[in-house]
């Protein structure tokens, strides 16, 4: 089943997705960005901030719409959702005609009813018609022929854990799509996110509500960082003896890039990563590494270092990396004696055939919203520490500067130098000169990263910090110690402390 969201712009149509992916299980869906934004589920991490700085705005082309609809058809989940754009254009009638139902989602009444008859006069079925508001209360208007009603509260950051309209659309969803009677054909030697995640305790069991009250339960997987310590301690075991493995259904490229490092650490050759927008399993490789490297095939980098760091920032210049550009990939030779951190949106199979190729001796990806995650370190210690930021580089305001510098010419970067003349060579001589100048300003050694506390670390802080509060809290001093170093916002009464 194949449906589309759509309606006009800045009415919360993808954090709409993102709520409704979050009351789906895990192993249901996929999800298909036909809208030229470069956003994913990243975008809706509450640090929106960090997230608008790295957001990428293009525009439709005939390529991209022909690649999106391909990617559509190509889709085997049960769930496919669609985010388009919010025009009623030729190309998102070409995306439209490649599904089968619609949601509309729209902060403009007219324009509501303008999206309804736009998807059925091309012969799609509407599921879902919401009116969109930041504020106010929701409200369900009527269930048949389809879920119509008032949501609220779509927010960039947020997940509204409360709204019945998004878990009774999430219900009708996997109702229609008969997920529920779903039988899995599992291949050997393929590992599965879901049946890693019950492996290691990441199962997550919730019960959204149907339309007529009642309540089923669904299965998620939801990782976090401390999976990875998790993976270098049980995975050798689960491949031992193994030549080849395939992974299928990770979604998080921390989780899928730590697998891939493992399975090198423990001699796998052949390593595999089930991609949905080709239907193909593509081969994590050995990358070569080229000195001087600013560009190739479709991939364009950045480097900027300082003696114990390097932050790596990898672009896909037209949008679009194919295969045939990953048979030619080469990637910049660096000094695997530092710290490495990558940041870059792209394919979970490239980022670990990526991150796979460095022998470096920490390795970190980058994840917007949220900071930096190790995803490889020779102390275990740091596996899994999320870290907000490089010691010594300014990575804000580089995402600043490049969020700016959109739309410039996408080959302003120099490539590697080569023998074509003086004139040639010198020109290259003087971009590369003019390359590491601009670099400079982002190297800052004022700048200390700081490790991300999860919410259970978090927690007990939070109980540690209550406890010596209710101790001193007879002393005005000590209380004037304590609080302005915490970063709570706590209500005490009276009763809670004993006085």
């Amino acid at each position: 089943m194949k449906v589309v969201f759509c309606g006009p712009p800045h009415s919360g149509k993808s954090v709409f997705i993102s709520n409704i992916i979050n009351k789906l299980p895990s192993n249901s869906y996929s999800v298909v960005r036909a809208t030229p934004d470069g956003e994913g589920m990243w975008s809706n991490n509450e640090n929106q901030y960090e997230t608008s700085i790295v957001r990428k705005k293009r525009k439709f082309t005939e390529e991209f719409v022909t690649n999106k609809c391909k990617t559509i058809d190509k889709q085997k989940n049960d769930i496919i959702l669609v985010d388009t754009g919010g025009v009623m254009s030729k190309e998102n009638e070409e995306i439209f005609k490649h599904c089968d139902k619609f949601i509309v989602v729209s902060a403009n009444k007219k324009e509501k009813e303008k999206w309804l008859k736009f998807g059925e006069n091309l012969g799609l079925e509407c599921i879902g018609l919401f009116d969109s508001d930041l504020k106010g209360k929701e409200e369900i208007y009527s269930i048949k022929p389809f879920l119509q009603g008032k949501v609220v509260g779509l927010e960039r950051g947020k997940i509204s854990e409360d709204s019945k309209i998004i878990e009774i659309m999430a219900s009708d969803l996997i109702e229609r799509s008969n997920y529920m009677n779903k039988k899995n054909n599992e291949e050997k030697n393929c590992i599965y996110a879901d049946d890693l995640g019950k492996e290691l305790g990441y199962k997550n069991n919730i019960t959204i509500r149907q339309k007529d009250g009642k309540k089923i339960e669904i299965k998620q997987i939801k990782w976090d960082g401390k999976a990875i310590k998790k993976f270098y301690e049980d995975m050798p075991k689960m491949i031992k003896d193994k030549d080849s493995i395939n992974f299928n259904g990770f979604r998080a490229n921390f989780v899928m890039a730590a697998l891939c490092k493992v399975c090198k650490e423990n001699n796998i050759k052949d390593i595999n990563i089930y991609d949905s927008n080709t239907d193909k399993y593509i081969n994590i490789k050995s990358i070569p590494k080229i000195r001087g490297l600013k560009q190739d095939n479709n991939l364009k980098y950045n480097v900027l270092q300082n003696k114990d760091n390097i932050f790596m920032d990898i672009d896909v210049v037209n949008g679009r990396y194919s295969l045939e550009d990953y048979e030619k990939c080469k990637i910049p030779l660096i000094n695997e004696k530092k710290r490495l951190y990558i940041s870059g949106k792209l394919p979970l199979w490239l980022l670990s055939s990526v991150t796979n190729s460095y022998n470096s001796n920490e390795i970190y990806t980058f994840q917007p919203g949220k900071g930096f995650m190790c995803i490889y370190s020779k102390d275990e210690k740091k596996l899994g520490r999320m870290l907000d930021g490089i010691d010594g580089i300014d990575t804000n305001k580089y995402f600043e500067d490049k969020k700016q510098r959109e739309g410039e010419v996408e080959n302003k970067y120099p490539t590697k130098i080569e023998k074509n003349g003086i004139l040639m060579k010198m020109k290259n001589i003087l971009d590369n000169l003019k390359y590491k100048r601009e670099n400079r300003k982002y190297i800052d050694n004022t700048i200390k990263a700081n490790m991300i506390k999860d919410n259970d670390e978090r927690n007990n802080d939070e109980e540690k910090f209550l406890k010596e509060l209710k101790y001193s809290v007879r002393n005005k001093e000590k209380v004037k110690q304590v609080l302005p170093d915490k970063q709570f916002e706590i209500k005490i009464q009276r009763k809670e402390i004993g006085e």
